[in-house]
């Protein structure tokens, strides 16, 4: 779907075949519930998230989450259908008001016999892009902190036998130059001082991606069938991580009689994953996690455990395998951490899941039909995790075992009755009228052991030092509704749709948990009554108006209490306590969604060219908030309808077949889709919203009535009342921790793709571009690592060359610098600004304490500097597929032959990133998260080759 459907905005988090996909359509309609669509698969709604309770994906425990979507089988698709607007609520109720992803699944075809459908696919995945890194310095800091550290300015340390080295546990990269010389290594050996150019690429593997699919369908008078079978086996560029799949699919069709059919659909689909991908916000976001320009990364695979399987041996461990004891203390602890949970623990994730339908078809008399329809979706997730004894158990008891079962159930269930009389010739009606039921079930036990394993390495929940810890979660939903739907039509040139829908649902407070939305939908077919000039083949006009609800996550709105004891006279007495951090709200009442739509369709030159317009304008009132309250009241926050958002916008398709001959032809795609939102009310007088914090409040996502949502704040830098930017007396920029300034905004303004299909003969070229403009992502790990001096462009001041200027170092120590033009170093740095008494700035410093300082976490960190701009386009797949000759299919006893070379996510022709930083490096299906790195892993590049045979 990337780049294909206009208003659709996909993100697939990094982490590989595992990690989850959001996919957001026509911007944000509620700030804190979901912005996901709705997955509908034959008719049956799909379970999306793993959490109910919370109703989105992103990490837990640090490793990426995968979504329900991803248990569709592509292979099994017919037909994808994105239904956008408000009036798509009548037959799917409130989850359909972020839009809904309507599939078909594929069925046996009459005509053919038996069919047997074969297509395999293999494609390699490898790191896509790596940062711009520096290659000239080694680890240190500014002269004055590497001589507080025992090292000299430029940041050497001699050790007692006369030998010398940087300082390993320096965190940034303002070290020593690189000269080749041998130094000793923090594990001990010895090796030539020179930068380790590709060590960010050697942390990661060659992935691949293999499926294999196998189809065998059937149809006659009497019915139809097709089952089909899919195996995925799949391994991360990720260390440590893979998965396996095996999918099975029955679709059925039995005529029972000219007036009764009955369609049985049952998917069976078993996952499993095996160390799901972790982000790398420990390594990247972390200065424990920082690895140097000098760091080989085969030392960290090697020595991440020892011969006998415990844990690394730092330089400061005393107790066990000291013969692999570290030379040196290292900074990137949290890398080696890393490879340990991924290579040497165990993260095994099974996943058993089941989706059937029944459907009833009868037709009751000519003009009358019934469908009845029951369906579920069941899935059982057991995850362990096996965390190996870290040392020998005479030095303590290490490890841990944890077992997580979870459980989650819907049941869902409708039944209609569709009446189409024959009125006039010109007139075509038809009336529908149904109800609908949907039950959400969800159960998740947790039970870990405490105090480490008592004998090493044995996972059993028996093994517990400590008493264990489990913790469990039970939830269940209703949702019930009926509906009815009007349709006319008039000489096949006006079009008349209305819908109601009267829901009830359990996750609101009894007296407002039913509510009543209707949607109208019209039609005009221009080029069936006014003569259009020639060229002009189709023209139709469409407009429509609907109303949607959207109601709270499972016991948001509960007064829940909590349970707890308190020992009186040797006695536990229990009571129950409120929630303290989020409390209930028996007044609160579902969001609403008003949404307008008008669009223009029409084919020109013999339907060579076609195009399609839409312009939508919605307001979404009482958004459900979490807001802060007076603690004297019993809780710190209370959930309620605090708000109002809009959003409108423009969407356009143009689609074109500008060569059609014989053996050439050319199709082509574009679309685009601009998006506008507000907030546009707060209650109670209040004026601003803040939906994300981060470093204590330095940078925040923030919005004020009237501003759209996703505005970015930072603390500015102080300034005098000229507006000149002051400068402390070390020579640096200080932050006015008491003001906000606007950066950015993560939202972006267009978004849309091109599409292109060209035959020659037997071959066929296709390849997809997309892209994105405006908005900004907010990088505080790549903002950290410009402090850290690790990128090329840090290298700016560092010597003549760079731009720094030259001075005399009369004491490091105090900051005693003098600028000389004849001075002995040449990185120094000159701030422009004034002091606090109105002076022009002219206090020297280093190019390390500027970097050090102006990027730092908090104090006077400039954040302002973590926002940047990210629009991009990007060549998102290219396919080149050759159909063999009939002639020689027939021969090798075929129907049908087909071989082609896939590429997937091959670069980025434009993108304003710095180099290595991907655009869609984001995670999570939070709208906000859509413009946040927390430090995730590497983007992948995929080559491969699928063969698809029919016989």
């Amino acid at each position: 779907m990337y780049g294909k459907a206009a208003g659709v905005k996909i993100v697939s988090a990094p982490g590989g075949a595992s990690s989850g996909v959001s996919v957001q359509v026509r911007g944000v309609s509620s700030v804190s519930l979901s912005t996901q669509p709705l997955y509908v698969v034959d008719g049956v709604p799909l379970r999306n998230f793993n959490d109910p309770t919370t109703n989105t994906f992103g990490t837990s425990n640090s490793r990426i989450e995968g979504n329900g979507a991803l248990d569709i089988n592509p292979e099994d698709i017919e037909t994808l259908t994105i239904l956008k607007g408000a009036s798509a609520s009548a037959l799917y109720g409130s989850e359909a008001t972020n839009g809904v992803v309507v599939i078909t699944t594929k069925k046996g075809a009459k005509g053919r016999g038996l069919n047997v459908d074969v297509n395999y696919v293999y494609n390699q995945e490898k790191l896509a892009a790596t940062p711009d890194y520096q290659n000239e310095y080694g680890p240190g800091y500014d002269p004055a902190t590497n001589i507080s550290v025992g090292a000299t300015p430029d940041g050497w340390i001699t050790d007692a036998d006369g030998a010398m080295h940087p300082y390993y546990r320096a965190y940034d990269q303002f070290g020593p130059k690189f000269d080749g010389r041998d130094v000793k290594y923090w594990d001990g050996t010895t090796r030539k001082y020179v930068a380790q150019k590709d060590n960010y690429k050697d942390f990661f593997q060659n992935g691949y991606n293999s499926a294999a699919n196998v189809a065998i369908s059937n149809a006659s008078d009497k019915g139809s069938f097709r089952f089909s079978y899919n195996r995925v086996d799949y391994k991360s560029i990720m260390p440590g991580s893979n998965l396996y799949k095996n999918n099975f699919n029955f679709n059925g069709t039995l005529k029972l009689s000219d007036k009764v059919s009955v369609d049985l659909i049952s998917t069976y689909n078993n996952t499993f994953v095996h160390n799901r991908a972790n982000v790398m916000s420990n390594i990247f976001g972390s200065f424990d996690g920082f690895f140097s320009r000098f760091d080989d990364m085969s030392t960290f695979f090697n020595k991440y455990q020892t011969s006998n399987g415990y844990k690394y041996v730092a330089a400061d461990n005393n107790q066990y395998d000291q013969d692999e004891k570290m030379a040196y203390r290292f900074r990137a602890t949290n890398l080696m951490d890393y490879l340990w949970n991924n290579l040497r623990n165990r993260y095994d994730e099974t996943q058993n899941r089941f989706i059937n339908s029944a459907t009833l078809n009868v037709s009751l008399l000519n003009s009358l039909r019934f469908r009845g329809r029951v369906g579920g979706d069941f899935t059982n997730v057991t995850t362990s995790d096996q965390q190996y004894n870290t040392k020998p158990a005479v030095y303590g008891y290490t490890g841990q075992y944890a077992l997580n079962t979870r459980n989650n159930n819907s049941f869902y269930g409708d039944a209609m009755l569709i009446y189409n009389p024959k009125v006039a010739k010109d007139f075509d009606m038809s009336f529908t009228g149904g109800v609908t039921g949907r039950k959400q079930k969800y159960k998740n036990q947790f039970t870990q052991t405490k105090g480490g394993l008592m004998d090493e390495n044995w996972f059993s929940l028996a093994n517990s030092a400590d008493p264990l810890y489990a913790t469990g979660v039970r939830a269940e939903q209703i949702d019930v509704a009926g509906f009815g739907m009007v349709n006319l039509a008039y000489k096949g040139f006006l079009f008349l749709e209305g819908t109601g829908r009267y829901e009830s649902t359990s996750t609101l407070p009894v007296k407002n948990n039913k509510y009543f939305y209707p949607s109208v939908n019209a039609g005009f077919l221009l080029s069936e009554v006014v003569k259009l000039p020639s060229f002009v083949d189709y023209a139709k006009f469409r407009a429509s108006y609907g109303l949607v609800g959207n109601h709270p996550n499972m016991y948001q709105a509960n007064v829940a209490y909590n349970p707890y004891t308190v020992t009186l006279s040797k006695n536990n007495i229990p009571y129950q306590q409120t929630n303290p951090s989020a409390f209930g709200n028996e007044e609160l009442r579902s969001e609403k969604k008003r949404e307008t739509e008008v669009g223009f369709e029409a084919r020109f030159l013999k339907n060579k060219i076609g195009v399609d317009f839409s312009y939508y304008n919605n307001k979404v009132m009482n958004q459900i908030l979490t807001m802060s309250t007076p603690a004297s009241g019993g809780a710190t926050s209370q959930i309620m309808n605090a708000g109002d958002l809009s959003n409108s916008g423009f969407e356009a398709a143009i689609n074109a077949s500008p060569i059609t001959t014989k053996n050439f032809s050319w199709t082509t795609r574009f679309n685009f889709a601009i998006n506008k939102n507000k907030l546009t009310a707060l209650r109670d007088g209040m004026t601003t919203l803040t939906m994300q914090s981060y470093d204590g409040g330095y940078l925040l996502l923030q919005s004020n009535v009237g501003d759209p949502l996703g505005n970015i704040y930072v603390h500015p830098r102080d300034k005098d009342a000229n507006g000149n930017y002051l400068v402390n007396a070390d020579g640096i920029y200080t932050a006015n921790t008491n003001a906000w300034e606007l950066a950015g905004n993560i939202m972006p303004k267009v978004v849309g793709g091109f599409s292109n299909s060209l035959r020659y003969k037997n071959f066929t070229l296709d390849f997809t571009l997309d892209y994105r403009l405006g908005g900004d992502l907010v990088s505080i790990p790549y903002y950290y690592q410009i402090g850290a001096g690790m990128f090329n462009s840090t290298l700016q001041y560092r010597d003549a060359a760079h731009g720094g200027i030259a001075y005399d170092a009369i004491d490091y120590a105090s900051g005693n610098l003098v600028a000389n033009p004849n001075g002995a170093h040449h990185d120094g740095v000159i701030l422009p600004g004034v002091t606090a008494d109105g002076k022009k700035n002219e206090k020297v410093i280093t190019a390390a304490q500027y970097y050090m300082n102006q990027y730092d976490w908090q104090t006077n960190g400039l954040y302002e500097n973590a926002v940047m701009k990210n629009s991009y386009i990007k060549l998102r797949e290219v396919t080149l597929t050759y159909n063999m000759p009939k002639s020689i299919v027939e021969k090798l006893h075929f129907q049908g032959l087909q071989f082609s070379l896939v590429g997937r996510n091959l670069f980025y022709v434009w993108k304003t990133l710095p180099k290595g930083l991907d655009p869609e490096v984001a995670v999570g299906s939070q709208w906000f998260s859509q413009g946040i790195d927390g430090g995730t892993v590497g983007p992948t590049r995929s080559l491969g080759a699928s063969l698809r045979a029919r016989f």
